[in-house]
């Protein structure tokens, strides 16, 4: 269940500036990133958004055990509001999953993939 409420200033404004979001994962101990999603947004509500829409994707994809801390992260409006607020101060939000060795980044940064 995603529970982000909208308590945000304005979710549709447009800063001028972008965020790069992605999600990727790797196999500890193991060099290779597996890309599974990426995408540009206009907006730090945005990018909050996509986060927790790839998040849901990912928790989908995991046991009941390793699910457990992406649902409850989902469900966390105060930490929603933390990622929003890193997000507009121009820095960036990650949330690391585990499950066993494997590990999903699922990240924002302000700016685009280049740079």
């Amino acid at each position: 269940m995603l529970t982000i409420a909208p308590s945000f200033p304005s979710p549709v404004a447009l800063t001028g500036r972008t965020f790069f979001c992605e999600c990727v994962a790797y196999t500890v101990g193991e060099p290779r990133l597996h890309r599974l999603g990426a995408h540009e947004v206009a907006s730090a509500w945005g990018a909050v958004l996509w986060l927790a829409w790839r998040a849901a994707h990912v928790a989908d994809q995991l046991d009941p055990p390793a699910a457990r801390p992406v649902r409850d992260w989902l469900a966390d409006r105060a930490e929603s509001e933390r990622a929003w607020a890193r997000l507009e101060a121009g820095r960036g939000y990650a949330l690391l999953v585990r499950d066993g060795p494997v590990r999903y980044a699922v990240s924002a940064v302000p700016g685009s993939p280049a740079g």
